[in-house]
């Protein structure tokens, strides 16, 4: 048989029709917290798990963070999440917030330039201003709180930023009944990547903005970047410690290949774009002087993606040629190698391929060091226990304990327990610098994977949190301690 090329080993697991489709992510995990399909589940007896590869540990230990998304999740102490991060044996260090730059930026900017992008997007009256200020003021508590602080990109893009073919109509959608376009499945228009993935683009301008905008200022408020003459800041002074501006690209991006990327797969689209995101960011860095810009994550691998998968591009393949892809390459900022960790958690080490016995994230970690990556450490920047859901009324999910991963768990929530401590312990071991939690509170929707459970409506009409909390709750302020 014929080698494959590095092309077709990527396509063999790329979504392109219908059926792949219907396991992709949406558009809507934004508000619903949608997140990526489970792997398969693996033969109930797991494999010996091998000594780690011989790479230095951290120098510091393993940092523990929590990612949070959505309205049932806010910093603060309305549905307990603040005080809950901050308390324990050992508190959360990190809490990761997210932006939608659709949501944020709806509009062209005019002219469409760099300068003008920044001052719409700083503008106290433009039509994302409130959600801007609100994400301010959350970095800035969990500042004041002494957390270390990071930032996502949601995986959307703003539909005016496609020159090619202009805005796509939302009645091709799947999710609106439509036949979807090509490569496209059940994701939505959003996820589409950029023509432009230049330096000098407009998916590279709001990944300036947001460098700009959370750069460590000393505590010194600003109108914003692009605002009667400041260069960087935020009215809150907020400041981040890490963006990451890519999300998910293997999973949750479209279309997988694609005669507009370099050689025609996601991989040389997203090297092209983490080359331009550490670009930009590098131009407000500024070393250890201020304002100094965030450090950057990447590519945020989703490590659901199996090799035998029918959508999406395997996260081995896409490791790996990704790695190659970037060979030689200095980041002219600091850039830490980030990927998700729900097939992990869930499944634990794999169990066949050329990875059998190996975790994911251990995998991954031999393949940035024989591939020459600066750094060969890994950050999980999104993670949990993916729990199994049943569908009790029209887009209404509630979780069936019965849905396990192995045969020998009591029921999924004490399979959590197990599984979380499991792979905090394992990761622990190994140069992971990084490990967050999905989420504390959830809703009652497909992808589940909170700490505690889906908050409530009382009968006066407020929220409350989920009681009695699922058993992980009191295990997540215990893990590290």
């Amino acid at each position: 048989m014929a080698a494959l090329t590095r092309r077709q080993l990527l396509a063999r697991g790329a979504g392109a029709g219908a059926a792949a489709a219907a396991l992709l992510l949406d558009a809507s995990r934004a508000a619903a917290q949608e997140a990526p399909p489970a792997a398969p589940p693996p033969p109930t007896q797991p494999a010996a798990v091998p000594p780690p590869p011989a790479v230095a540990l951290p120098s510091e230990r393993m940092l523990k963070g929590v990612s949070l998304i959505g309205d049932v999740n806010p910093y603060d102490d309305s549905l307990g999440v603040r005080p809950y991060l901050l308390g324990g044996a050992r508190p959360t260090e990190v809490v990761t917030f997210w932006i939608i730059w659709p949501e944020v930026q709806p509009h062209r900017p005019e002219p469409q330039t760099l300068a003008a992008s920044f001052a719409q997007l700083s503008d106290p009256a433009g039509p994302a201003a409130a959600k801007i200020a609100a994400l301010d003021a959350q970095i800035a508590q969990a500042n004041a709180d002494g957390r270390r602080v990071g930032l996502t990109l949601y995986q959307a893009f703003a539909d005016w930023a496609h020159p090619g073919i202009g805005c796509l109509n939302p009645a091709m959608e799947q999710g609106q009944g439509g036949p979807g376009l090509p490569g496209q499945g059940r994701l939505g228009n959003g996820s589409y990547v950029p023509d432009d993935r230049s330096e000098d683009g407009p998916w590279a301008w709001f990944v300036a903005w947001c460098c700009a905008r959370w750069a460590d200022t000393g505590g010194e408020r600003t109108p914003g970047p692009g605002r009667a003459g400041a260069v960087a800041g935020n009215p809150q002074g907020a400041r981040l410690d890490w963006l990451q501006p890519l999300n998910e690209p293997n999973l949750a991006w479209w279309p997988q290949l694609d005669d507009r990327y370099p050689d025609g797969t996601i991989v040389s689209a997203v090297a092209e774009m983490m080359r331009s995101a550490a670009a930009v960011a590098a131009r407000y860095r500024n070393g250890e002087a201020l304002p100094r810009g965030p450090e950057l994550l990447m590519p945020n691998t989703a490590d659901v993606v199996a090799d035998d998968s029918d959508h999406g591009t395997p996260w081995r393949a896409f490791t790996r040629e990704l790695v190659a892809q970037l060979a030689g390459w200095q980041p002219p900022t600091p850039v830490g190698w980030s990927q998700h960790n729900y097939g992990d958690v869930k499944y634990g080490p794999q169990q066949e391929g050329p990875g059998r016995g190996l975790w994911r994230a251990q995998e991954a970690i031999e393949l940035l060091r024989t591939g020459g990556w600066p750094d060969p450490a890994l950050w999980l920047t999104e993670g949990g226990y993916q729990f199994g859901v049943s569908e009790t009324a029209p887009d209404v999910y509630v979780v069936d304990p019965a849905k396990t991963a192995g045969d020998d768990a009591k029921d999924a929530f004490a399979e959590q327990v197990a599984k979380l401590a499991e792979n905090w312990t394992a990761m622990a071991q190994l140069p992971v610098r990084l490990w967050s939690q999905y989420l504390v509170n959830d809703k009652d929707v497909r992808f589940q994977s909170s700490l505690r459970g889906p908050v409530r409506t009382a009968p006066d009409g407020t929220r409350v949190p989920f009681d009695p909390p699922y058993p992980a709750y009191a295990l997540w302020p215990t893990l590290g301690a």
